[in-house]
């Protein structure tokens, strides 16, 4: 029973960290959507969701939505909503930025990703 509890217990708190920054202020999401220009290059990686590789994107489209009765904002990046701890910004050749810590969202530490974006 107490491995059932613990596995339990286990996925959820996985499940929380995967989507940290999902739902944000509006004031956070207003940011977000400053810097994602388009024309952005961003790349989303999340190595606590299994990701081995980045998924590079050319900024088109940025969207906000309300969710969760108003009380919280979804940031959308071409037509697909993104947990800002998990997308990268770049903002030089070679230097990417974690979106999340730019925009002051309270994430756990940002993976590096500089092992594998290219």
């Amino acid at each position: 029973m107490k491995a059932l509890l613990f596995t339990v217990a286990t996925l959820f708190s996985i499940t929380a960290m995967a989507d940290q920054c999902a739902y944000i202020s509006q004031g956070e999401a207003e940011r977000a959507a400053l810097l994602l220009q388009k024309g952005s290059v961003v790349a989303e990686y999340c190595e606590l969701c299994g990701d081995t590789t980045a998924t590079v994107s050319t900024v088109k489209s940025v969207s906000l939505a309300k969710v969760a009765n108003g009380q919280y904002t979804q940031v959308s990046v071409n037509g697909k909503a993104v947990d800002l701890a998990y997308l990268y910004l770049q903002v030089a050749p070679g230097k990417k930025v974690n979106v999340a810590q730019a925009v002051n969202c309270e994430s756990l530490d940002a993976t590096t990703v500089s092992s594998v974006i290219k």
